[in-house]
């Protein structure tokens, strides 16, 4: 016999399937979406359901990723529309997340072929590696400076797989996993010598593109915030895990270009080429190797 709770919460997902998405269920849609992305690029979501939440979305994006995990390994997480002017400017009220597969991070100062994605961009953000396992909600950031082994610049690389974004909503971006595809990692830096803010700055050939500028208690926040949101929602937080904290300046359509991130009082200087091989405008010698 059926528990009650078990009656209630396959009620709760009836209604919310009937609701949103007709006769169809969320690993049918997320089954759907993987599918299009997979041969090319997708459809938006909410162009077939104008109606779909940021909590339906973040359904279908748990069954989106069981789908990339039979190949892939999760390799940390990622927090989007962390500011309030992202918020405003995506109609939410809380940051989202998302899933980083393991795969997908590069190292050192990679030559990143644009033919490999749909529509790439480029985005600063500031990461941070778990030293070890967390298993229950932290209370505050000071709890959570115990589970972390060092931060790390990072320029991440999300591939928006969609044939338009003229009407994207966060819920489009939500479902399909924040867009995630790949990240390039710096050299790790003690938590210790976090300056009340940090400032980062890219350049394309030379000239420079985005300023971003984030205060050391805002990544920190949001940093919590992502760890209690991964929790909640049932997914493992790993030693060795990365996790980004969201985009400081400007998320930035890519070029066939060089660039380079100079990250100011961290020290650090993160750069990488973007080619274009389908349209034969690589001419085997890197811009890198003029450095």
């Amino acid at each position: 016999m059926l528990s009650p709770r078990f009656l209630i919460a396959s009620l709760l997902i009836s209604f919310w399937c009937s609701n949103v998405v007709g006769q169809q269920n969320t690993e049918t849609v997320a089954r759907d979406l993987h599918a299009s992305i997979s041969k090319g690029s997708a459809d938006l979501l909410s162009s077939k359901y104008p109606r779909l939440s940021l909590g339906e979305a973040n359904e279908i994006q748990d069954a989106y990723v069981e789908i990339e995990l039979k190949s892939k390994a999760i390799g940390g997480y990622k927090a989007g529309f962390t500011s309030s002017g992202a918020q405003e400017k995506w109609g939410v009220s809380s940051p989202v997340s998302a899933v980083l597969f393991a795969g997908g991070e590069f190292r050192g100062s990679p030559v990143i072929d644009i033919a490999d994605y749909q529509k790439l961009f480029i985005e600063m953000e500031i990461g941070f590696v778990l030293a070890k396992e967390i298993t229950q909600p932290v209370v505050s950031v000071e709890d959570l400076m115990k589970y972390i082994q060092h931060m790390v610049p990072v320029i991440e690389l999300p591939n928006l797989p969609f044939r338009s974004l003229k009407s994207l909503t966060a819920a489009d971006l939500v479902a399909a996993n924040m867009a995630s595809k790949n990240w390039l990692v710096g050299q790790p830096i003690n938590i210790d010598i976090l300056t009340s803010q940090v400032t980062a700055k890219l350049y394309q050939d030379d000239e420079l593109i985005d300023l971003g500028t984030v205060s050391n208690q805002s990544r920190l926040e949001a940093l919590l915030w992502l760890v209690n949101e991964r929790l909640r929602r049932g997914w493992p937080l790993k030693s060795g895990n990365t996790l980004i904290t969201g985009v400081m300046g400007r998320i930035n359509p890519a070029k066939q270009a060089c660039y380079v991130a100079d990250y100011g009082d961290l020290g650090q200087l993160i750069s990488f080429e973007v080619i274009h091989s389908e349209k034969n405008k690589f001419n085997g010698v890197s811009c890198l190797a003029e450095q």
